[in-house]
């Protein structure tokens, strides 16, 4: 009995062993999972990044493009303007050919009225 009280203290030594063994082993899989998880949260932490990256260049665009709507809106002003401007100037311009054609007509008759004038002279002095 002494023999088998021995090979069950050998038996229970060795399970006990095994035990350890197979708790060892399990806390070597779970620190694993666990450098495993904290590599999972840095490619979290970096996509987080990423994101947040991509939407502020995404506000950088919608900045450009509110920037080059109120650019456009000033051009369509200009624009607007210079029409405005063009036809002020058209108009001018046929107020000046006018002004022009009378001045013409004016200078005629008058060159036409100081020849008259001196055809009478002529003839009082006669």
């Amino acid at each position: 009995m002494h023999k088998m009280t021995e090979e069950l203290k050998l038996i229970l030594t060795e399970m006990r062993q095994g035990f350890k063994e197979v708790n060892q082993r399990l806390d070597a899989v779970d620190q694993r999972f666990d450098a495993i998880d904290q590599r999972f949260t840095a490619i979290d932490q970096r996509f987080d990044a990423i994101d947040q990256r991509f939407t502020a260049i995404d506000q950088r665009f919608d900045g450009i493009d509110n920037r080059l709507d109120r650019i456009e809106k000033k051009v369509d002003v200009i624009q607007k303007q210079v029409v405005k401007n063009s036809e002020a100037i058209t108009g001018l311009n046929v107020k000046v050919d006018e002004q022009a054609t009378i001045l013409t007509t004016l200078s005629m008759r008058s060159i036409t009225q100081e020849g008259e004038i001196r055809s009478l002279k002529q003839v009082r002095s006669l």
